[in-house]
């Protein structure tokens, strides 16, 4: 089975070196890399060249700034679509060898016609690949639309798709989302099947210039779901928004062909979250009637009280 590997690029110079060793070392041999730079201004260019004029499997072309989602969004309708698996790969992480092989051995386990992700937790590093101990844990419950819809659960660097759920999301490309790996798994949940492995096959590196960061103590959560009720509302409404919009079609058949629930419940869910944001028996409705919810119990009530004060 061949995988082809999207990365996006923008000043790594400091640790792609790393990342793109880890990656040629992997235990599977079918395994193409293509690299899209978002404008870079230091050496990653430079850096780039010199590995794929090395390395055949690898590929890179330049690109202008578009940020981080839509980067990843181009590479994505840029891929062909020989390929059997397309995995995505920051570039300031450390992959451990057997990360794409242990990800081909579960998605290999679904129908081919059936869209399916694999994503998996993380090895929290420091910026010398130390690891920093963690105190949140993060036990995944069953992986469903109703959680997709307020909870992004794949990180986007553990993320490995099989073809079928890379066409559905290249057919239209999102204009707003709030981070690409986040409609990864609202597609995956809606149309097909999420599998998310306890177990860490990538060293997820910590620094002062990651994109997104991950939470490492209680009391980071804390401050996290303070942040969330201080910032302006309403992004969790526009990705719903964005989603019933490109998908509204496929939304309205019954059943789905591919997943157990019904495409117009999701749809159904989707609508009545998005019908909270003016309505207060809609909120109402949210907290006591729907499948909607975060993975940790603490995290719900939070999510509830949130919504029923009008603040998502």
């Amino acid at each position: 089975m061949s995988v082809l590997v999207l990365m996006s690029t923008y000043n790594g110079e400091k640790y792609i070196r790393t990342q793109l060793e880890s990656i040629l070392k992997q235990n599977y041999e079918e395994l193409t890399v293509l690299i899209r730079d978002d404008g870079s201004t230091d050496a990653t260019p430079s850096i780039l060249d010199s590995y794929t004029s090395l390395y055949p499997q690898l590929q890179w072309y330049p690109g202008h700034n578009i940020g981080v989602c839509q980067s990843f969004f181009e590479l994505i309708r840029k891929a062909e679509l020989s390929y059997d698996y397309y995995s995505f790969a920051d570039q300031d992480d450390q992959w451990l060898p057997e990360k794409i092989s242990r990800a081909v051995s579960i998605l290999d386990t679904y129908p081919h016609e059936t869209p399916a992700l694999y994503c998996s937790d993380k090895i929290i590093v420091d910026e010398h690949l130390e690891p920093i101990n963690v105190t949140v844990s993060r036990v995944m419950k069953k992986a469903t639309f109703g959680n997709a819809l307020v909870q992004d659960m794949c990180t986007g660097c553990t993320a490995v798709m099989n073809r079928r759920l890379l066409e559905i999301i290249r057919h239209q490309t999102p204009e707003f989302v709030i981070m690409h790996d986040w409609w990864f798994y609202l597609t995956a949940t809606c149309f097909g099947e999420v599998y998310y492995d306890q177990e860490s096959y990538i060293k997820y590196r910590q620094h002062g210039h990651n994109t997104s960061g991950a939470m490492l103590s209680r009391k980071d959560l804390l401050k996290h779901r303070i942040r969330e009720l201080k910032k302006p509302r309403g992004e969790i409404y526009r990705q719903v928004e964005e989603f019933i919009r490109i998908f509204d079609p496929q939304l309205n058949n019954e059943p789905c062909q591919y997943h157990s629930s019904s495409l117009v419940c999701n749809k159904n869910l989707a609508e009545k979250l998005l019908k909270s944001r003016d309505s207060f028996i809609y909120r109402l409705k949210v907290v006591f009637d729907t499948g909607i919810y975060r993975q940790k119990f603490s995290d719900t009530i939070i999510l509830y009280l949130v919504i029923l004060i009008g603040k998502l």
